[in-house]
């Protein structure tokens, strides 16, 4: 069982920002697993409560319709999902889910109990066998085929502790304008950005929550110089894509 609550605020620039520490020590959570020895593709679940000062938050807010947003991250950065936890009342969350394969992950629970601010909870897992870590290697062109749609990054100016314009641009296989994206939980699309270490997590919505393309835009700010991974998530015709993106952020 592990405890890790890091206080944040997400939206259009969204990045966990410090706060003063008896702030961040209210908020509490335990996690648990089952089984207690995971191993690859083995269906498994996940336990989370959240707690203040010992006793369990039973009201939280919905963001992008969803009172907790799950994301799991394989250490080499292959591995994403974007889950979406049962609650069971009292502060308890629980979600199933399978590990692809052996190695270490890492769990964000990103949550919004009422009254209170936006928490980004951690937890570190193993799943037990041989690891087989894939390298993680920058995209040399920003443009990318997932099934029938074509998916390109844009980038106003790629720097460090600035404000970033960010803008997915998606078409057919054929290269005409996507106009009628559908909301993926209310949105125009879902974006999820962390560092090579995973120690910094950005979780990132539209600028225009109602856009429907080509264009989606974002606004963020990179808080470190480095490699990154990106995940964009869009629905088109009741399907939801998937896209992956790798990219450098230089310094100063």
């Amino acid at each position: 069982m592990n405890q890790e609550t890091n206080h944040g605020t997400h939206g259009h620039e969204s990045h966990i920002h410090e706060v003063p520490s008896n702030i961040v020590e209210e908020i509490q959570t335990e996690w648990n697993v089952s089984p207690a020895t995971i191993k690859p593709k083995q269906e498994s679940e996940i336990f989370l409560s959240v707690k203040n000062n010992g006793k369990n938050i039973i009201s939280f807010s919905a963001v992008h319709e969803k009172q907790m947003h799950i994301l799991i991250i394989s250490h080499d950065l292959s591995i994403f999902q974007h889950l979406h936890p049962n609650y069971d009342g009292e502060g308890k969350f629980n979600v199933k889910t399978t590990f692809p394969k052996a190695g270490k992950y890492k769990i964000f629970a990103d949550f919004l109990p009422e009254g209170s601010a936006q928490q980004l909870a951690k937890y570190d897992l193993i799943v037990e066998g041989e690891e087989q870590d894939d390298t993680v290697n920058f995209d040399k062109e920003l443009k990318k085929q997932v099934d029938d749609l074509m998916f390109e990054l844009k980038f106003d100016n790629l720097a460090v502790k600035q404000h970033v314009l960010m803008t997915f641009t998606v078409t057919d296989s054929k290269g005409n304008e996507i106009t009628d994206l559908e909301p993926y939980l209310g949105s125009a699309g879902h974006v999820v950005i962390v560092s090579e270490k995973m120690d910094e997590f950005l979780h990132v919505h539209p600028k225009d929550e109602a856009a429907k393309g080509p264009d989606v835009e974002y606004m963020t700010t990179f808080p470190i110089s480095g490699k990154y991974k990106i995940w964009g998530q869009f629905k088109y015709f009741g399907k939801l894509y998937t896209v992956p993106f790798v990219i450098n952020v230089p310094g100063k």
